[in-house]
């Protein structure tokens, strides 16, 4: 575990190196290689094997390393006067715009400005903004993943990357805003910098992005602090992120600058600067983590169901701050939440494209509540993990529960019901997913740094399918009147794509799959389209790919799925190798996940060539691990009889479409298993099958009832049946309560063993066995040992299934 930075993350060190210790607690450890390794200027108590660079290339000015660090960086310190309380942030804004602007020229071309507080970084972005002469560029943490890649992109071709710095030309002069986010990880070069005071290490991280490659130029930089911490008075309130060692650190610095007014953060210069003093108390301040108690392991360990209440895993990572921790927000333009039927449009179209990581926001969860209840959310945070937030989360109501115009949705996958649909800020909490829709009153801008084009067009907040697309590996196209409008004029299927949607409404309630010739050519004049910009360079690519993978209309008219009288979505099935690197290709979220085919066209697995094909992956897997043979064997026998339950003739009837009547060979997987809940919940009520029910504890049941294909020892026995339990997550430690009124008999035959159970499994009760077993096995192989050899089995049904749709064959 490579750990950077780790004076940063003291909290997160120690929790590591408790894990350390408990690895080891079990009666037959599996001897898993686990090692943290800290990487700081500044290596934290604790660190006894430490390197250091002792090859004095650091102060040879003919080698590169020297270069870096013997340039010189002369920072003037200014202190502003009228900054102080609520004018805090207008006035520092002010001046930070001001000093930026004054550096420029004498061959400074590119600036960075670094503020402490989202709300001042937007200030001055704003203020820099408004010069025509300088382009200025926004980078906070409160970004979404699109936007950010968007800038990275914009960054590179200026050359502002410390590889291309020495031979760029700007066309006019650049200025970046940044808050914390661009300390650490950033290897950017800028000629000129203006930051506000902080502690010592964040200072230091700061100065790293000026004259980073030791270039030939002129550098210059300002320190500025607000006034009421340039000379704190008795009593004052501390700085929420740097504590004391802001006030610490600008006295430090004014000991040590020159006649005038000014110190030099080269890095040799200010390494002579701190010999032979101590610094530590400049640095800003870091928590020590809980102890880790074996209780809080046992907690965390018990996944499904979560126990209540449950240690806070945020204290262990970051310390026991008064955390406002955040949530993730994302903005579709397809949904409207005003009437239960658009409320079951908007979940069925979540269904078909869910929000991926790329297009969410953080959003710390006080400002998210405000902005809810329609409040002011001007962000006051910091962008440093686990710094105290100055707002609490405890707003309460945001008026009537009728107020449409302010619905949003909690967006929790498969369990996504209208019940998440709210408007009052009491019902979100910390790490919850929300949808927003481009509708909403807003005002957008409040919850993050967004593209300025959202202010005039809300519905460019969409980036949905583009976000699909790169967290998938898959195209997907979702046609929509909000969506169509907010294409650009450029693109000359925008006409067609509204002809297209006003048939849609016309013959909505009829036969809408109709229109796919429609669609067909929709995708083909879309395929043509010369995006303007690269922000829509997925949608020509998508188009491609759709209309690629659904050459007959036949193909395209059963993925032709009408959300709503406005909404058509066209979603791909098979993945596109070019992007699969970047993509989840696979996952066991619930049975339309684990139990389906991705393309309309593939051929049905047998359930008899999908057992043999899991259990020659899981032996694979635990080989090459270096388990012992009777533990690579258990996982083999577990992929063998994982999915027995599958057997059950109501879930083949669901891997038929719900259609009870079919028959045939018995089947792991299926094109015609549904994709979206409601089709499931269609297919499953005419199939009979249980609701939430759970093919893999019939599995257990079927395995227990014959003996023969289990181990002979108890241990080993238990460690197979707990993993034919456990192989979607449940059973840790206790299974789901399933009510199953109208049981049906379920027999299978396997390696000359027959198999039968008719009758509820009963696995929930607390004398099935089940929790027991679990910890047993926790006991010997410890909780991270478990958790791995579960880990073996589940990736090999994930890889086998892969295979299965990469090759598109039963063998």
């Amino acid at each position: 575990v490579l750990l950077d930075e780790a004076h940063c993350a003291q909290p997160f060190l120690q929790t590591l190196r408790a894990v350390g210790r408990y690895r080891t607690w079990a009666q037959e450890p599996l001897g898993q290689c686990f090692h943290p390794v800290v990487m700081s200027a500044t290596p934290p108590p604790g660190c006894d094997d430490v390197f250091r660079d002792t090859s004095g290339e650091g102060r040879n000015p003919s080698h590169p390393l020297g270069q870096r660090q013997l340039a010189s960086k002369p920072a003037v310190l200014r202190p502003v006067p009228n900054a102080k309380g609520d004018g805090a942030v207008a006035e520092l804004s002010k001046a930070l715009a001001q000093s930026a602007k004054a550096l420029l020229g004498n061959g400074r071309e590119a600036i960075v400005v670094f503020a402490n507080r989202v709300a001042t970084a937007r200030e001055t972005h704003r203020r820099l903004h408004e010069h025509g002469d300088i382009e200025a560029i926004l980078l906070t943490g409160r970004m979404r993943q699109v936007d950010k890649d968007a800038a990275a992109r914009r960054l590179r071709d200026l050359d502002l990357y410390s590889n291309r710095a020495a031979g760029r030309q700007l066309k006019r002069p650049i200025v970046v805003v940044a808050t914390q986010t661009l300390e650490v990880g950033a290897d950017l070069d800028f000629d000129g910098l203006v930051t506000e005071c902080a502690s010592f290490d964040a200072l230091r991280q700061r100065f790293g992005r000026l004259n980073r490659m030791g270039r030939d130029i002129k550098a210059r930089a300002e320190v500025l602090i607000r006034a009421d911490q340039a000379k704190p008075v008795r009593g004052a309130e501390k700085d929420p992120v740097y504590g004391e060692a802001l006030a610490r650190t600008w006295k430090w610095l004014g000991d040590h600058k020159n006649e005038n007014d000014e110190i030099d953060f080269g890095i040799a210069h200010l390494d002579a600067l701190a010999e032979g003093g101590s610094i530590a108390d400049l640095d800003a301040p870091s928590a020590d983590a809980p102890v880790m108690l074996p209780a809080h392991v046992d907690c965390w360990a018990q996944t499904a169901p979560e126990p209540q209440p449950s240690p806070d895993v945020a204290h262990f990572l970051r310390g026991p701050q008064d955390h406002s921790l955040d949530v993730q927000v994302c903005w579709r333009a397809d949904i409207d939440l005003a009437s239960a039927d658009e409320q079951n449009n908007a979940i069925e179209s979540l269904t078909l494209c869910p929000p991926a990581s790329s297009e969410t926001l953080p959003v710390s969860i006080g400002v998210f509540k405000r902005w809810l209840a329609g409040k002011d959310a001007t962000d006051f945070d910091a962008d440093v993990e686990g710094a105290a937030k100055p707002f609490g989360d405890d707003v309460q109501g945001a008026g009537e529960a009728t107020d449409t115009d302010r619905r949003v949705i909690r967006w929790r996958g498969a369990d996504t019901s209208a019940k998440d649909v709210t408007c009052d800020p009491i019902n979100i909490r910390p790490g919850d997913v929300i949808v927003v829709p481009t509708k909403h009153p807003g005002p957008h801008h409040q919850l993050g740094d967004l593209p300025p084009e959202a202010s005039d067009h809300p519905a460019t907040l969409d980036v949905g399918d583009a976000a699909h697309q790169l967290a998938r590996a898959k195209p997907i196209l979702r046609l929509h009147p909000a969506l169509v409008d907010a294409w650009p004029d450029s693109i000359k299927a925008k006409a067609t794509a509204r002809s297209l949607l006003t048939n849609l409404a016309l013959e909505h309630g009829d036969d809408p799959q109709d229109i796919a010739e429609d669609v067909r050519g929709l995708l083909a004049e879309l395929s043509q389209a010369e995006p303007p910009t690269d922000r829509w360079k997925w949608l020509p690519w998508a188009a491609k790919e759709l209309r690629k993978e659904y050459r007959h209309v036949a193909a395209l008219r059963r993925e032709c799925r009408p959300v709503g009288p406005q909404c058509l979505i066209i979603a791909g099935r098979r993945r596109v190798q070019e992007l699969a690197h970047e993509a989840a290709l696979f996952s066991d979220e619930d049975d339309a996940s684990a139990s389906g085919i991705s393309h309309p066209d593939g051929k049905p697995v047998l359930l008899k060539t999908h057992l043999p094909g899991v259990e020659a992956f899981a032996r694979r897997h635990a080989a090459g691990c270096g388990l012992p043979n009777e533990l690579v064997d258990a996982i083999a026998r577990a992929g063998l009889l994982h999915d027995l339950g599958k057997a059950d003739p109501r879930f083949q009837a669901m891997l038929r479409g719900g259609s009870p009547w079919s028959a045939g060979e018995i089947l792991a997987k299926s094109a015609e298993m549904p994709k979206t809940k409601a089709a499931r919940d269609r297919a499953r009520a005419a199939a009979g099958y249980p609701d939430g029910g759970r093919h893999e504890l019939l599995s257990l049941r079927l395995a227990e009832a014959a003996p023969g294909l289990l181990p002979e020892d108890g241990v080993v026995r238990d460690l197979v049946l707990h993993l034919v339990a456990s192989h979607h997550g449940y059973c840790r430690p206790f299974a789901p309560v399933v009510t199953d009124d109208e049981p049906v008999s379920v027999d299978y035959a396997l390696l000359d063993h027959r198999m039968h159970w008719c009758g509820p499994t009963g696995l929930e009760r607390l004398d099935s066995g089940v929790a027991e077993r679990y910890w047993r096995l926790t006991r010997r192989y410890g909780w991270w040992g478990l958790a791995w050899l579960e880990a073996l089995l589940r990736l090999a049904d994930w890889r086998r299934s892969e295979w299965e749709e990469a090759h598109d064959a039963d063998g």
